[in-house]
């Protein structure tokens, strides 16, 4: 009979593994497979090789997919992969990302992505900027894709936690913080618009909040065939965590919060959400846990659900 625990041998082994990867080759550059490529947009404070994290999702994911996946590097070692996110402005990022996504032929006729944090800003900037090779299907997991007006980890109804932002705020709109720190460009502080708007070069070019509309971000936009958004339900990293379902504080409140189809960016439908909305291709779902809390397994779900077209 068939022995269970039986390996294989080195050569049998090295054949299943040359096979798979010549699977994976004709899947995403051949497009004889439907499962397209995907790639990983690593968050704040994390890089692509990191081997506690981004590389056992990566391998889980392909494995699962049997397609190819890769995580974006930012960053040429690690350290500046891992710090990158930090002290590269935010449409660097996107510029950098985009490079990594021309160059890697496997991508050629476009991907799915998959965003963790600040990764899904990234991948937002590249969807709406360039989209070439376009982005299919995107699952966003705990992105503050409508900005921050928060401290991390600190709850922006706390008294201390007020003084934080404050001294941020009164920061994060200077020439010095905008060409300095990445979430600088994506601080959208409720009571200051008119300084977000002039001051930041990121965020309220993307939202299309500014008195010139880039209509080829909403073009672009519109091409998403999913766009999948998961918010934690006790994030203590993104403040407030409705950003992460495109919602926000309403202008001029830190207490009142505007849902997705109430802010003005849906309303008036500025880079395409209202459309893609109305067109089926927007889905809503969240974690119960805290920000990137997500086993993996419901990760593999989402991407089974989503990426098997």
């Amino acid at each position: 009979g068939i022995n269970a625990e039986y390996m294989g041998t080195p050569s049998e082994c090295l054949f299943f593994f040359v096979m798979m990867k010549v699977l994976i080759f004709l899947c995403s550059v051949l497009g004889v497979c439907s499962i397209r490529p995907v790639i990983l947009m690593h968050g704040m404070g994390d890089f692509a090789n990191n081997p506690l994290g981004m590389i056992p999702i990566r391998n889980a994911i392909e494995k699962n997919l049997t397609t190819y996946v890769t995580n974006i590097a930012l960053g040429a070692t690690d350290l500046e992969d891992q710090m990158s996110e930090f002290l590269v402005l935010m449409n660097k990022e996107v510029d950098i990302f985009a490079q990594k996504v021309r160059a890697d032929s496997h991508l050629a006729g476009g991907f799915n992505a998959i965003g963790l944090s600040q990764g899904n800003l990234i991948i937002r900037g590249y969807v709406e900027r360039y989209n070439d090779p376009p982005v299919y299907n995107w699952i966003s997991i705990h992105g503050p894709l409508a900005g921050v007006a928060g401290f991390p980890h600190c709850n922006y109804s706390e008294s201390i936690c007020k003084l934080f932002d404050e001294f941020l705020g009164d920061l994060a709109y200077t020439s010095l913080a905008q060409n300095v720190l990445a979430q600088a460009n994506y601080f959208r502080d409720p009571l200051r618009i008119p300084a977000y708007l002039k001051a930041d070069s990121f965020l309220p070019d993307i939202n299309n909040e500014k008195a010139t509309v880039n209509a080829t971000y909403k073009t672009n936009f519109l091409k998403l065939e999913k766009l999948v958004l998961i918010k934690a339900l006790k994030d203590t990293m993104v403040y407030p965590k409705d950003s992460e379902w495109f919602g926000f504080y309403a202008d001029g409140s830190t207490t009142e919060i505007l849902n997705l189809n109430e802010t003005r960016w849906y309303k008036e439908d500025l880079f395409g959400l209202q459309s893609l909305d109305k067109a089926g291709k927007l889905a809503l779902g969240t974690t119960d846990g805290d920000h990137l809390q997500i086993p993996l397994k419901d990760l593999l779900g989402l991407v089974n659900q989503y990426f098997r077209n």
